[in-house]
């Protein structure tokens, strides 16, 4: 059990090592920016302190101290539980480390985002409030294809 512990940690930090990747070539090849992982530890401080998720005037709530390091570290643990599933998913013979699976892996994990957090963070579903939905939903999409793909990867490397 010891060797799965290994490969879920790896799998997830290289997957969640991919995703940061992949949205600093966006930033620089398009000038999107890459995810602010100090508004998810404001999300995080907010959800604990008022015991709700939804948090619709998240961008106008003050700064809490240490957001942006609390935010990279809900996002590698998130990054985690995303490789615990992938694992489980793997033990049931639905998904196998490989780059297809990956890839169809990563395009369902989308709905988190889209169906999820983006409405706690008062952007609606898919993004409906943002200022163009179809492109953040799109890199939304880009960065999750990447980062399942990178999660078998992952652990086709962890299982050598």
């Amino acid at each position: 059990m010891g060797n799965e512990v290994i490969a879920i940690f790896a799998a997830g930090v290289i997957a969640c090592l991919a995703m940061d990747f992949w949205q600093q070539i966006l930033k620089r090849w398009t000038g999107i920016p890459a995810t602010n992982w100090a508004m998810v530890g404001r999300w995080f401080v907010l959800t604990l302190k008022r015991r709700t998720m939804y948090h619709a005037t998240i961008d106008n709530e003050p700064p809490f101290a240490n957001e942006l390091p609390l935010g990279w570290i809900v996002h590698y643990c998130v990054s985690m539980i995303y490789a615990l599933i992938y694992w489980m998913l793997m033990r049931q013979g639905i998904v196998q480390p490989t780059l297809a699976d990956g890839f169809v892996f990563g395009a369902a994990s989308v709905v988190v985002p889209w169906f999820y957090f983006m409405p706690c963070m008062g952007k609606g579903i898919m993004g409906k409030f943002t200022p163009n939905p179809l492109k953040t939903c799109l890199i939304s999409l880009s960065s999750h294809l990447v980062f399942g793909t990178a999660m078998a990867l992952g652990f086709a490397w962890a299982h050598q």
